[in-house]
């Protein structure tokens, strides 16, 4: 039986804000910040961190990222300032994006703001010289049964492929990766879903998911029941058993770490 559990993450987690991170002011180019970190998840073989965090008014020293991060905004804006060119790109609460490893850029904020993130850093992985984009990754789901991806990438990348087991009718699903690291094994994109059920099984994949609408019905081995409605976060470690069930459409962000 595996021991790995599915991970509900809240956006204030308990005791959130109570203890401060510390910060080397080599790494801002404005006064130094108030931020906190709560990890729900960390495997550091892998180089996979996934959590909340929250900041107030910054702008990071230029550099390039040490890793690939997907982000959600729950609260606040941010502008990424692209080093070689100052183009700005703006992101807002409700909005999901990806930072890739390498690319070389600038974080200006103003105002208070909070995330979900799920970074991968590899600690035997260099940081590349020139990143898979040359900068943020955007993604959008509209709210039909068609899907819509809003990126910067132009970079045509192969579909995901579904890691369920059906029992019954075959729903449509589509997995719309907007992102693929150098490696191929860090992906974040769209999913779609009609209704569907899954036999139980060992999960073959870590993966973090923002469910953006309809609900979902996780069974873990014990049989215990989790159930995520919009606006619900959650991540899947890579071996947990579980069996999945949706009633109707469901639409998420997703971000993949294929362990070997």
């Amino acid at each position: 039986m595996s021991n790995k559990k599915i991970i509900r993450l809240s956006p204030n987690p308990q005791d959130f804000g109570h203890d401060c991170d510390d910060l080397d002011p080599q790494l801002f180019a404005s006064e130094l910040p108030v931020q906190h970190t709560h990890v729900y998840y960390e495997d550091d073989n892998l180089g996979l961190y996934i959590g909340v965090w929250d900041t107030s008014t910054m702008v990071e020293a230029a550099a390039p990222s040490p890793c690939d991060e997907f982000m959600y905004l729950l609260v606040g804006e941010v502008e990424i300032k692209n080093s070689k060119t100052g183009t700005m790109e703006k992101v807002q609460a409700g909005e999901a994006f990806v930072i890739p490893k390498g690319y070389d850029c600038q974080w200006h904020q103003t105002g208070y703001l909070r995330k979900f993130f799920v970074i991968s850093e590899h600690p035997k992985e260099d940081i590349p010289t020139t990143p898979v984009v040359e900068g943020i990754i955007k993604l959008k789901v509209n709210n039909s049964s068609q899907m819509a991806i809003e990126d910067s990438t132009g970079v045509e990348i192969e579909p995901t492929n579904t890691p369920f087991v059906i029992k019954g009718k075959e729903p449509a699903q589509k997995y719309l990766p907007s992102y693929k690291d150098h490696t191929g094994k860090f992906i974040v994109g769209t999913w779609h879903s009609e209704a569907f059920n899954s036999e139980m099984q060992p999960f073959p994949r870590n993966e973090f998911i923002y469910l953006q609408s309809g609900s979902l019905v996780i069974t873990e081995q014990e049989g215990d029941e989790q159930v995520f409605t919009a606006g619900d976060a959650f991540f899947v470690p890579q071996g947990a058993l579980c069996s999945w069930r949706s009633i109707g459409d469901v639409h998420t962000f997703y971000a993949i770490l294929q362990s070997s």
